[in-house]
């Protein structure tokens, strides 16, 4: 998940939020400002109600930031990367940039962001207690935030996968079964079946209250999709595990010279040879791509006297693999840049082009093929694509 506002850095982590927190934001300050803190204290005034109501909530998602760091630099000293936390509307995620190593280091980072969230809470209910007779309005905020951290930890703890809970679970059965595979499998079973009990539980409570009815049917399908897509993940990762660039690129692609014009582009090449997108190539060498987006601003009356190169996007922009790379990045670079295509190169001279369609066909003949003839393999803990480590709600 990427983040709609940057806020900054923290260890080279990039902290941001993503549009959906204004939402939350806006719902949660005006369910404290109306609801909770006149329920606690009568005779505030208005202004007082929805200022307690803001800080709170800004106070809340700082703890939900801080629960995320607890996971993000415990990942840092067990050597993984960590790109990114994004607040967004189900509290915050962060960003890693591979699975752990082992299922001790998969616990370790799992808990650790519950551990920060209780050390908040229980902190803050020490400080309420302190504070209660000297300063009511310090004292609601803290109250507040106390409890709500608490709240945070129990729902995290819940053993439904992608949760921190549902990653302990995993962490466990990873290690009494020693397969990632396996485990995660387990793990996305049960976050499937915790998001379902959520939606039931959200639409019989939805006649009594509607808003958090509503509440815990998102919820609900938030966590069940983020559990299936968490293993199709998994399964993509098994099926790609050491497969090569170079054993699914389409070895002699169609290319265009760079001095070809539009016209001879889309009548000889594109229309002739069903295709979207060509490398274009100068004496072996690969100078550019162009694609059927390359085209769209021009008019059809300049197609006669406009080349390829004036419209190609040039070598030094493009993202290129070798033969021998991942399939894995491939994979994340089609994902990250929404490419239909990616050329192979070896020095600069053109040996392949991948495309997302082979990449599909390539799964496909996979499905086919009966569970015996395809080689299982597990997945490499330290390889693949990026994995969000979260939520905390």
């Amino acid at each position: 998940m990427e983040a709609s506002i940057r806020l900054g850095r923290v260890r080279g982590i990039v902290i941001g939020i993503h549009y959906t927190w204004l939402i939350v934001f806006g719902l949660l300050t005006y369910s404290l400002a109306v609801g909770f803190f006149p329920s606690l204290y009568e005779a505030w005034s208005t202004t007082r109600y929805w200022l307690a109501g803001a800080l709170a909530t800004i106070l809340l998602f700082a703890s939900v930031l801080a629960h995320e760091l607890g996971h993000a630099l415990v990942a840092q000293s067990r050597g993984i990367p960590v790109r990114s936390i994004t607040l967004f509307i189900f509290g915050g995620v962060a960003q890693l940039s591979q699975e752990s190593e082992t299922a001790g280091d998969e616990f370790r980072i799992a808990i650790a962001g519950p551990a920060v969230s209780l050390v908040i809470g229980l902190g803050s209910l020490a400080l309420w207690w302190l504070v209660r007779g000297v300063n009511t309005f310090a004292a609601a905020i803290l109250f507040y935030l106390g409890v709500a951290n608490v709240i945070l930890v129990a729902f995290n703890l819940i053993p439904g996968f992608p949760l921190d809970g549902g990653r302990v679970f995993r962490a466990i059965v990873w290690g009494i079964t020693n397969s990632l595979e396996r485990a995660t499998k387990i793990a996305a079973t049960v976050g499937v079946i915790i998001g379902y009990l959520f939606i039931v539980a959200g639409i019989f409570y939805v006649f009594a209250s509607p808003i958090q009815g509503i509440w815990l049917i998102a919820i609900g399908w938030f966590l069940q999709s983020a559990a299936e897509q968490s293993y199709r993940q998994m399964r993509l990762e098994r099926a790609f595990s050491g497969v090569r660039v170079g054993t699914i690129m389409d070895p002699n692609p169609v290319v265009v010279r760079p001095e070809v014009t539009l016209d001879d582009l889309v009548d000889r090449y594109v229309l002739a040879r069903n295709v979207r997108g060509l490398p274009v190539v100068d004496n072996g060498y690969l100078v550019g791509i162009i694609t059927l987006t390359d085209l769209r601003e021009i008019p059809r009356e300049d197609w006669g006297h406009i080349t390829v190169r004036e419209r190609m996007t040039p070598r030094q922009e493009l993202i290129t693999l070798g033969p021998d790379s991942e399939l894995t990045d491939a994979l994340k670079a089609l994902s990250a840049k929404d490419i239909h295509q990616i050329p192979v190169i070896e020095g600069n001279t053109l040996v392949g082009l991948l495309t997302r369609s082979a990449v599909i066909r390539y799964m496909q003949l996979r499905d086919e093929l009966p569970e015996s003839a395809v080689q299982p393999r597990e997945p490499v803990p330290g390889a693949g694509r990026e994995h969000e480590h979260g939520p905390a709600m």
